[in-house]
């Protein structure tokens, strides 16, 4: 009993210092090289949705819910496609309104 008396405080203390010295190391922070920041084909690859008319196939490619691209296939002729050129998820029409670009039909000459 008396062993245990005497040997608490110093047991006590002992776990205090372990305690404060744990607290005030400073534990190592990992640098950006030893972080996996591969992009994998999943996190690029896009959500096309498909929605098919009387006369025309429309559809919308998207990454992270932001479309960037409209592939328009009408019953008869070439496919075109529009292009979010400012990353908004909007294809913007600004014809007649002076100081903006229009955002032409663009067709694809080559593809493989």
């Amino acid at each position: 009993m008396r062993l245990l008396r005497f040997c608490r405080p110093y047991a006590i203390g002992l776990l205090g210092g372990c305690v404060a010295t744990l607290a005030t190391t400073a534990w190592p922070q990992p640098s950006l090289s030893e972080l996996d920041l591969r992009v994998t084909e999943a996190d690029i690859a896009p959500q096309v949705r498909v929605r098919d008319y009387q006369n025309r196939t429309v559809e919308e490619f998207s990454v992270n819910n932001n479309v960037y691209m409209v592939r328009i296939t009408p019953a008869a002729g070439a496919p075109y496609y529009l292009v979010d050129t400012d990353g908004s998820g909007n294809m913007e029409w600004n014809r007649g309104r002076p100081g903006f670009d229009l955002q032409v039909p663009q067709w694809a000459l080559l593809s493989w």
